[in-house]
């Protein structure tokens, strides 16, 4: 059952230590900052993933007043890299980061792109849905995801009429929004066709256009019926395979990029229990000693936005968003752009010859992150390293526990210590120990290394 499969981690026997916390905060946020670990060691599991999941009301209305107050002067929401770096932007600074997590999951997962929308206000418009409804109802997300303008024109829907019925949106719909391949037939793809139509938009809101709707009965899935679009959807809900497949995508999101079959089934069973709520399905899988075990421990690659946000946020580092974005898509991942309707491929499609030096190349940048200007780009390395710090050994001990929290093997460690003594004359240990300024220079150097290392890609 899946109760069994995700029993809770046994809290009370101290197993919620810092490496355990910081799988969680790299999972459900995007990295642990050294304050936010901290924290959640202190007030434990399930106060955390609580915390985790609750909203920040006071600091989303702080963000809808910048939003309102700079769209259109300093934010020209028709340009998809100013809509880019205003996402980047939330996503570094926001208090809620599970919620921005999960809006980048669904907009994989609802794979829909700008170099067909056009424009970045439909776009915008659509992320915005996927954050208000982030972590509930799966079904209001996906009625929500038909009625959206941006969809709409994605998937051809504001052409779909009676005499000429658009398959397209009612193809992705089963194949991969919901149940997923070999749970439907072609003639289920074309009732869900005549059932999305007449649902057109008027300019950036949704438009149902009557004359233009299908209102004869219909044979879905082994029942009949003068189905609507909402009514296809409700029927799809109903479907066994839909909280297996949607399940299977979230754990290999947020635990495991490659789940055993028994772990998808066990996760199918707790979502169909959850009655297709995402937020209890997360909690659940949070809390469980699944989510931790060697099976889910870092198992993923960090996606460029995972690698990047999460660095910034981590390092208590400033860095303009419009900066980061194009390091973002630099290492190959085009917020508002995925690659096709299936969204991006992720894991070991994201380093290639072409990603991996991009990310050597944001590293250095975040290493080099150091200005006397209060308002520049500025990385606090005191705040990460200590100046009184003298001995190689102990600063790289510092920055494996800021950035690895630890899981840096002896081997690899050994490099880096030589790496900080290293002179142009050759090793000197007295020289990192004594001259200030070697030391600064030589410590950013190692934190960009670091930065570099595969380890640091395990999320």
């Amino acid at each position: 059952m899946a109760a069994d499969f995700f029993s809770p981690l046994p809290v009370d026997q101290g197993a919620f230590d810092r490496r355990k916390a910081a799988h969680l905060l790299r999972r459900a946020s995007f990295a642990p900052h050294e304050g936010n670990l901290n924290a959640a060691v202190e007030q434990g599991l399930e106060a955390t993933v609580d915390q985790l999941l609750a909203d920040n009301a006071e600091q989303e209305a702080a963000f809808q007043q910048t939003f309102d107050a700079t769209a259109g002067s300093l934010l020209n929401v028709a340009d998809p890299s100013q809509v880019q770096a205003w996402w980047i932007h939330r996503m570094v600074h926001t208090r809620s980061p599970l919620r921005e997590k999960l809006t980048l999951f669904w907009h994989g997962h609802f794979a829909t792109s700008v170099h067909k929308v056009e424009g970045g206000t439909l776009m915008l418009r659509q992320i915005d849905t996927l954050r208000g409804l982030a972590w509930g109802s799966f079904r209001e997300l996906v009625l929500a995801m038909a009625r959206d303008p941006a969809m709409l024109v994605w998937l051809d829907g504001e052409s779909s009429t009676r005499e000429h019925p658009n398959e397209n949106f009612a193809r992705e719909l089963m194949e991969l929004f919901t149940c997923g391949i070999g749970h439907y037939q072609e003639q289920d793809v074309r009732a869900a066709a005549r059932a999305f139509t007449g649902w057109h938009r008027e300019g950036a809101e949704f438009a149902f256009h009557a004359d233009d709707h299908d209102f004869d009965r219909k044979e879905f899935l082994g029942k009949s019926g003068r189905f609507d679009g909402g009514d296809v959807i409700d029927i799809l809900m109903q479907q066994p395979a839909t909280p297996r497949f949607i399940a299977g995508k979230l754990l290999r999101f947020f635990a495991c990029p490659q789940p055993s079959e028994e772990a998808v089934d066990a996760a199918g069973r707790l979502l169909d229990q959850t009655q297709l709520d995402i937020k209890w399905f997360l909690r659940s899988l949070f809390l469980s000693a699944y989510f931790y075990s060697d099976e889910c421990y870092r198992r993923r690659i960090a996606s460029p936005v995972e690698f990047g946000v999460g660095t910034v946020r981590c390092l208590g580092a400033r860095l303009p968003a419009q900066e980061l974005n194009d390091h973002i898509q630099a290492m190959g991942q085009e917020l508002l752009a995925p690659p096709n309707v299936k969204g991006w491929e992720g894991e070991r499609a994201w380093i290639n010859s072409s990603t991996w030096p991009a990310r050597r190349a944001f590293a250095e940048t975040i290493g080099g992150l150091f200005s006397e200007n209060a308002f520049g780009p500025h990385l606090p390395l005191d705040q990460i390293v200590p100046p009184e710090l003298d001995d190689a050994r102990d600063v790289i001990d510092r920055l494996a526990e800021v950035l690895l929290q630890g899981d840096l093997a002896a081997a690899i460690r050994d490099q880096v210590v030589e790496f900080l003594t290293n002179t142009d004359e050759g090793p000197n240990a007295d020289a990192f120990r004594n001259d200030e300024d070697f030391r600064f220079t030589k410590t950013r150097q190692a934190l960009a290394l670091m930065l570099s290392l595969p380890e640091y890609q395990c999320w």
